[in-house]
């Protein structure tokens, strides 16, 4: 039990180590793929997804649409759990985990620019005073502050612990005997 406290300390430090080192390359990777998905929205067609630092900003590209700058970090912190989840098994180097690993990471990674799309919305629905009172009814920035909340509090985080158990050593081999 103490070795997997230590591998789960040591894989949380790494985490953050890199998620902070890349964070600003993962933004740009982001802003890129998240791009499309703001297009789909016709309020939000006029802007384009620039990443700064920490953040990504939603560029107006005519006057019909205001600045928005969303904190991207706190949309991505979640690989940090990732790896030390990962770390903490029982053998974290094993082919079987690595692999494992591959496929978590490549599936929050890919949930991320959607996060961003919620944020997106929720913040142009909730956040910009009269423009998302003329563009938003009150029942789509509900929609849109409870996605966002969703997903900031439950979603990110039991996309993590569900890739990781379906990846664990028997975690996810057990149910599909069941099944």
């Amino acid at each position: 039990m103490l070795w997997r406290i230590v591998r789960f300390a040591l894989g949380l430090t790494a985490g953050a180590l890199l998620w902070w080192s890349c964070g600003d390359a993962w933004n740009h990777a982001l802003a890129m793929m998240a791009e499309p998905l703001t297009k789909i929205d016709h309020r939000l067609r006029d802007g384009d997804l620039v990443a700064v630092g920490h953040t990504i900003v939603v560029q107006p590209m005519k006057d019909t649409l205001p600045q928005a700058t969303i904190p991207a970090d706190q949309l991505t912190f979640n690989v940090i759990l990732l790896i030390a989840l990962f770390a903490s098994n029982r053998t974290p180097f094993s082919d079987r985990n690595m692999k494992a690993f591959a496929v978590a990471f490549a599936v929050v990674l890919l949930l991320h620019p959607i996060g961003l799309f919620i944020s997106i919305e929720s913040t142009y629905a909730n956040q910009q005073g009269a423009w998302s009172d003329q563009h938003y009814g009150e029942t789509a920035a509900q929609v849109w502050i409870n996605a966002e909340i969703f997903w900031r509090l439950i979603g990110m985080f039991g996309v993590v612990f569900a890739a990781w158990w379906m990846g664990m050593e028997g975690g996810g081999e057990s149910m599909r005997r069941r099944g």
